[in-house]
């Protein structure tokens, strides 16, 4: 029965991450890119080095886990950057590769209580991916797709994004896995065909008045072709304290299924940490809201950021705020 319960366990993660990555897109709330490439470079004057560090389960033998390096900059006024490499385990299944992201912004209109663009991406990745079932070849009769053998096999896709930019409010919507399967792992007749995501989003920025409190509430829309939907709603904060070089800061996130009877919960996020200067680091918490998520227990992630800005000014103000100020010179500059 061990076995049974393993060979299931195989093929369903199986499916999973070679569907989507969605422990990658999933940190959209702190690099836009990562799940639409005409997000990279998005602040303008801020060039950003991010690293994560994701496990679930603990406890669990071979529990999930992941890490991501990432970086995202402008490389001139209308083109941006973005680029991450990731290694994934999931049991049996793992996964590493690299994503790199161009965007390209085209000004509508630039005055001094107007800016509008609009931003096209594109992105392209590689990956390996292998699976380990020499423990499994008790059951590999149940299933052809089971070998028993350690398999492994490269493939590259892209996906292709829209940002529209309104002063402080954004909006974009993103597709993924344009390209048919080429991983010789699926090529096989036994495997389900690789699926897309589109992602609908928007949100924007603002400063509370009268208080150096900065807020960024974010919504996304994500559906696929199996016909799987779900809402995200966030909102991340930073907030000063008497050091002007150091902040506080935290996301609040809730996610829920939208395909029966307008849905279920399926998971609360939480994150809380401190800003030093150029150098962020925070720890979010992730529960589960469904039977099966809180049985297998709840998810942690470390963040660590680090930004070179061009905006010389003091402080810990977030890159949104960096942006506008950046933003806001330019446009001086226009009208004298």
């Amino acid at each position: 029965m061990k076995k049974y319960l393993l060979i299931i366990g195989v093929c369903l993660a199986c499916l999973v991450c070679q569907a989507q990555k969605y422990y990658i897109t999933n940190q959209y709330l702190y690099d836009l890119y990562l799940m639409n490439p005409a997000g990279a470079g998005f602040y303008k004057g801020c060039y950003e080095f991010s690293g994560y560090y994701q496990k679930q389960w603990f406890g669990m033998e071979q529990a999930p886990t992941t890490q991501v390096v990432s970086y995202q900059g402008p490389l001139t006024e209308s083109l941006g950057l973005g680029t991450y490499f990731y290694n994934d385990r999931n049991g049996f299944y793992s996964e590493m590769g690299i994503q790199t992201s161009l965007s390209y912004e085209v000004m509508f209109t630039k005055k001094r209580k107007r800016t509008a663009s609009m931003t096209f991406g594109m992105s392209f990745n590689a990956e390996q991916s292998s699976v380990n079932q020499t423990d499994l070849t008790d059951g590999a009769l149940l299933d052809p797709s089971i070998t028993g053998a350690n398999e492994s096999g490269w493939g590259f896709n892209a996906n292709a994004g829209i940002l529209f930019k309104y002063n402080d409010y954004h909006a974009g919507f993103s597709v993924t896995n344009i390209l048919p399967q080429n991983n010789p792992m699926y090529l096989n007749e036994n495997e389900p065909a690789l699926t897309s995501d589109i992602h609908i989003h928007a949100g924007t920025t603002f400063k509370v008045a009268d208080r150096d409190i900065f807020l960024e509430p974010l919504v996304m829309y994500r559906r696929n072709m199996l016909v799987d939907s779900k809402l995200d709603m966030s909102v991340k904060g930073f907030f000063p304290t008497p050091d002007p070089n150091l902040s506080l800061w935290g996301l609040v996130s809730y996610r829920r299924t939208m395909d029966h009877n307008f849905g279920k919960s399926l998971g609360l996020g939480t994150t809380a940490g401190v800003q030093i200067n150029n150098f962020l680091v925070g720890l979010e918490y992730q529960v589960g809201l469904t039977g099966a998520q809180l049985d297998y227990g709840s998810a942690y992630q470390l963040i660590c950021k680090y930004r070179i800005c061009k905006d010389k000014s003091k402080g810990s103000i977030p890159c949104s705020e960096r942006n506008r100020n950046k933003r806001n010179k330019a446009i001086k500059r226009l009208k004298l």
